[in-house]
């Protein structure tokens, strides 16, 4: 089975040459790249909210309409790989090297900084087929609305509890800031993840992590889905409850549309 894996990267400062990235499974190099990027870009995502309330005597509807935007890095690696190989538990380790610094008598006045994010692995056939990415993307949104009936079943829809899909991302919201500690990193160093096979694909995770429930994809792994597929859609969540019946039901639409949202429009 083939797989992309897909690596954003930026050098958000830069001392002397580019550092260079390497990425291994299982041990074995599969490609290395310059970390050459030094500009970030943003993507984002409209999410539209409708409730309606109605009844014998009732009838109430309001809407709320709100628009992500997120920082990410502008260049991205994407590399095919082949899981032939890979077992139920397989490791991927991206290591960054020649990331220099000017220490000297335990100060740092130049510094390289690295930013990877986010890092997917996704299967070919899944990242290939639109209406399957939808399906998941609708989902795995809907999932995180159904608590179930007890504290235990909750666990299997919280997205603390679910496996992030399609990996991990570290994006910059406006006004939030990033530190080293959240993955903008200098000197060299290696991140490591474990590869696990659940839902008949391989996905990443991280070493302590226990998998819940379904997939689990955050807003940033949406906005940066359709940005990077140039198949843009607007959320549209839709809750109805009949007051006399005592029933709600819920709907998710993703309704497409002609190009990215205009960072600049204010709701």
């Amino acid at each position: 089975m083939k797989y992309y894996l897909i690596i954003g990267y930026q050098l958000v400062e830069k001392h002397k040459e580019f550092p260079i990235v390497r990425v291994h499974v299982d041990g074995q190099l599969v490609d290395e790249f310059e970390c050459d990027n030094e500009q970030s870009t943003e993507v984002s995502l409209r999410e539209r909210r409708i409730r309606r309330d109605h009844g014998t005597c009732y009838d109430y509807t309001v809407g709320l309409n709100e628009t992500n935007r997120i920082s990410t890095p502008e260049k991205h690696k994407v590399i095919e790989l082949d899981s032939s190989t890979w077992s139920d538990q397989s490791d991927l380790v991206i290591e960054v090297s020649n990331n220099n610094s000017n220490y000297c008598n335990g100060f740092i006045s130049k510094r390289s900084l690295v930013w990877l994010t986010p890092v997917f692995l996704i299967r070919k056939d899944i990242h290939d087929d639109p209406y399957v990415m939808h399906r998941i993307i609708k989902r795995s949104r809907l999932a995180r609305m159904r608590p179930g009936k007890s504290r235990e079943s909750y666990t299997s829809y919280s997205s603390a509890h679910r496996t992030a899909w399609p990996g991990e991302s570290y994006s910059s919201w406006p006004g939030v800031m990033l530190d080293v500690n959240n993955h903008k990193l200098g000197g060299n160093y290696k991140r490591k993840f474990n590869i696990r096979k659940k839902y008949k694909t391989h996905m990443l995770v991280h070493d302590d992590q226990v998998s819940k429930g379904y997939l689990h994809l955050d807003l940033f792994a949406v906005a940066w889905y359709q940005h990077y597929s140039k198949k843009y859609f607007e959320m549209v969540l839709e809750t109805i409850t009949n007051l006399d019946a005592g029933a709600t039901t819920t709907n998710l639409e993703l309704r497409e549309k002609s190009k990215e949202i205009n960072t600049n429009d204010e709701d």
